[in-house]
């Protein structure tokens, strides 16, 4: 008997159509099976076969010797195990009965017909039992083994076990990256490959021209016989994950398209299954902005869009293209880095003229993905986030999957049945609460931060479904946890906040050992947990828990203003977690933070104090200070102006009421240096040009260093001459993003007038386009028209300006031009 680690990328059931329905009692036959593939320790890859669990019922348990008589009678024997003792979420006693593969729906008539009522059913599929055995991706399997057809060794019936302290063997994992070009019919004219440790080839189909004679190019005579040896060629280097930029939504799914308009199976797995393709409507919490789930299925295998890996990532860039993202993080881009119809006009001529040089473009491309997740570590986070949940590695970047994966082991281990999915409403969770904010510039600002503000929240006052379903399934008590918005909670029964508070532990020490990639894991999934509980795809998600959290969020807030403005302390602004307290009168780095922090301890203390008095709890809850700004800026709400006055204020020039979600400073450092951060201005928006961004950030400097206005007015009338004179065109483009395709949209916006310029009918993403006096125009489909730089002044830079001297006192008027043909009406 051998025995392996190994990290499981896929695993699924197979079924064959029919047995369920005829309720056969007989043992497992093929099809009733459960498939596992995945990668051992010493590098081979794997694949598992075990025989299909069986699911089970729950019914009352009071009912349950009626039950097993009822079900035995359906097959004419008894079950191989006795009822267990479970219960719900609401802690009704329920009887959990095994029942053999294929067997469910006679089960469930038979009961139907005895009057007893299925309170649940566990169906036991595949990724079931792996979370009934506690694996979540690494493994150890036990038993026969022998070589196999498309993976290195094939385990017959293994036994599975959790590998403990696992969580790397999925860092070997083989990635390969595929990268496709497809001409103006849409056809595959070449494709490359690329991965570690091994060449990168091209497969080229040939066209008019020459065909090229670069090593590891190989020439095929048609696109038909080029797609065939992609298959093979996959399947020969056996990878576990398929990648590349955009690979799911244009090349794998262009490659499936493909296969089938040319009667081809794209049979690349790790079975004769061919790959298919589908599109999912999904909870949007797989990747931000998606509405909607693209499905690869290349069986035995995960298929993982890179783009989307450095979207999810959290960082930020100008754009998503695979040349923007390369220049930044490797300093190099692709070897063709135009778009649109001059991009495909030039690689048709690359392709007829020079192939060589066409093929090295297209391998590129595969090279650069590989380069990118090495140079974020973006492939291993992957598959360590996959570990820590026990989802597939092609979800581990979900919020909704990955929660409900981890909360349901651990009700599983707590004998509690996993509730079934409704279509029960759920509002979802409110934003966090926002404190009304004070325009104008400030000398000297702290702010003050809440670390970890809703999961602390979770820990404290013990929020979580099943302390809620507990309280709200016995009736009030007087021992429950009642939130701001009325949400009870039991103070005994509740899985999140010792998850909660084993990921903090595991994070902490992560940082303590140095491992960064382990502790952005950690904190991450924690601060996911709130915005599932307000999701309506979550299967555990309600209105009521997600508004305990936001309201136990303002209580807290509220408190933190009530204790700086108690002791003479103007509070500027509060949004969720954080606080902006005037600190006029201290004056260096040092004795700014100095007075932070004591403050900090003393609100700590009466936090906890408070949390005793009024709930018998200890308080998790610790405040900050967190930064430091010696000159502090929120502009006024445009719709305030006709009502604000001029006020005198200590540290500062009061200008009514500020905008929410938007102020700049002059950041403080330990060091004595500063910079100038902004948050939700223009500068760091994406509907403003990278004109209007540098401006704006130049513009602030020039305010915090105490510029006066003939300063400021020279700056702006020189950045507009600089503009007209055509200084500044690169700087001039848009970057929105179209959610729908363009034929969808009824009102034509600049973005829509652009991407159909471009031809994208029935294409979304995102579309590059400046403004011209003929409209906007995409930057890869200019016609020749001028640049509309009125548009620039007018849209872009005026009301930056505008905005900024209104904060301070002073009025834009005539700053950008003389006259006040552009002059925004800010009053």
């Amino acid at each position: 008997m051998a025995e392996a680690r190994g990290f499981i990328v896929s695993a699924w059931d197979e079924i064959r159509p029919g047995r369920e329905a005829r309720g056969e009692a007989a043992g497992v036959r093929r099809g009733d099976r459960m498939l596992l593939t995945g990668r051992l320790e010493d590098g081979r890859s794997f694949a598992a076969l075990r025989a299909g669990p069986g699911p089970a019922v729950f019914v009352a348990r009071d009912r349950a010797a009626e039950a097993v008589k009822a079900v035995a009678a359906a097959w004419g024997a008894a079950p191989g195990a006795p009822p267990e003792d479970w219960s719900d979420m609401a802690g009704a006693e329920l009887a959990r009965i095994c029942l053999p593969p294929g067997t469910l729906r006679a089960a469930e008539r038979a009961l139907a017909a005895s009057g007893i009522a299925v309170a649940g059913i566990d169906r036991r599929r595949a990724d079931g039992e792996l979370a009934a055995l506690g694996i979540r991706g690494p493994v150890i399997l036990r038993g026969d083994e022998r070589p196999g057809k498309r993976v290195d060794a094939v385990f017959i019936e293994p036994s599975l076990e959790s590998a403990p302290d696992g969580a790397g063997l999925g860092l070997g994992l083989h990635w390969l990256a595929l990268d496709i070009e497809t001409d103006r019919e849409a056809r595959v004219v070449a494709v490359s490959l690329a991965e570690r440790g091994a060449p990168g080839e091209v497969l080229f189909a040939q066209g008019r021209g020459r065909a090229p004679a670069a090593p590891g190019v190989e020439v095929f005579p048609d696109e038909a016989s080029l797609l065939g040896a992609l298959a093979a060629r996959i399947v020969r280097r056996d990878p576990d994950v398929l990648t590349g930029w955009n690979v799911i939504d244009f090349d794998f799914r262009t490659l499936v398209d493909r296969c089938a308009a040319l009667g081809l199976s794209f049979d690349a797995g790790r079975t004769d299954t061919p790959a298919s393709f589908a599109e999912r409507a999904t909870p949007r919490d797989a990747y931000p902005r998606d509405s909607r789930r693209s499905a690869p299925d290349l069986p035995g295998r995960a298929v993982i869009d890179a783009m989307r890996l450095v979207r999810a990532s959290g960082s930020r860039y100008e754009d998503l293209s695979l040349e923007t993202v390369a220049r930044e993080l490797l300093g190099e881009g692709k070897s063709v880095s135009s778009r649109g119809g001059e991009k495909i006009e030039e690689l048709e001529l690359l392709r007829a003229r020079d192939p060589d040089a066409f093929c090295a473009y297209c391998l590129r491309d595969s090279e650069l993905v590989l380069r990118i997740l090495a140079e974020t570590g973006l492939d291993g986070l992957t598959a360590r986030r996959a570990a820590l949940t026990g989802v597939s590695i092609d979800l581990a970047w979900t919020s909704i999957p990955a929660f409900e994966r981890v909360y349901g082991a651990e009700l599983r281990a707590r004998r509690i049945a996993i509730p079934a999915r409704t279509d029960r409403r759920v509002s979802g969770a409110s934003g966090g609460t926002v404190l009304e904010a004070s325009a104008g510039l400030f000398s000297r600002v702290l702010v003050f931060d809440f670390r970890s503000l809703y999961p602390s929240i979770m820990r404290t006052f013990n929020v979580d479904p099943l302390s809620y379903s507990r309280a709200a399934g016995r009736g009030a008590d007087p021992s429950d946890i009642v939130a701001p918005n009325g949400a009870r909670f039991d103070r005994g029964a509740g899985i999140m906040p010792r998850l909660i508070a084993e990921y903090s532990g595991e994070r902490e020490k992560a940082l303590a050992e140095g491992d960064e990639v382990a502790a952005y894991v950690y904190k991450i999934l924690q601060n996911s947990f709130y915005g599932v509980l307000g999701a309506e795809g979550c299967r555990y998600a309600r209105t009521e828990i997600a508004g305990a959290i936001t309201s136990f969020g303002k209580k807290f807030l509220v408190m933190a203003r009530d204790f700086f403005e108690a002791r003479g302390r103007r509070v500027l602004y509060g949004d969720t977690d954080s606080v902006f307290v005037l600190a006029d009168g201290v004056p260096g780095y040092e004795e700014l933070m100095a007075a932070g922090g004591s403050a900090a301890d003393e609100l700590n203390g009466e936090i906890a104090q408070r949390l005793e008095a009024e709930y018998g709890l200890e308080s998790l809850l610790r405040i900050r200070c967190e930064k430091a700004y010696s000159k502090f800026l929120i502009p006024r709400l445009r719709a305030s102006g006709a009502a604000a006055r001029s006020e005198a204020s200590e540290g500062g020039v009061g200008r009514g009421r500020g905008r929410a979600k938007g102020y700049a400073g002059l950041l403080l450092a330990p060091d004595g240096s500063s910079a100038v951060e902004v948050k939700g201005m223009e500068a760091v928006r994406s509907d403003f040009t990278p004109l209007a961004r540098a401006f704006q950030i130049k513009l602030l400097d020039l305010v915090f260093s105490g510029a006066g206005e003939d300063a400021l007015r020279e700056f702006c009338r020189s950045e507009t001459e600089a503009l007209r004179r055509g200084e500044r065109d690169p700087e001039l483009v848009y970057r929105k993003n179209l959610r729908r395709v363009a034929d969808d949209y009824v009102s034509e916006t600049p973005q829509v007038r652009a991407a159909r310029l471009m031809g994208w009918t029935s294409r979304r993403g995102r579309i590059a386009y400046v403004m011209t006096g003929a409209g906007a125009e995409p930057v890869d489909a200019r016609s020749g028209a001028g640049i509309d730089y009125d548009h620039y002044i007018a849209r872009q830079l005026l009301p930056i300006a505008a905005s900024i001297a209104d904060a301070i006192g002073l009025d834009a008027g005539g700053w950008l031009e003389a006259g006040s043909q552009f002059e925004l009406d800010f009053a």
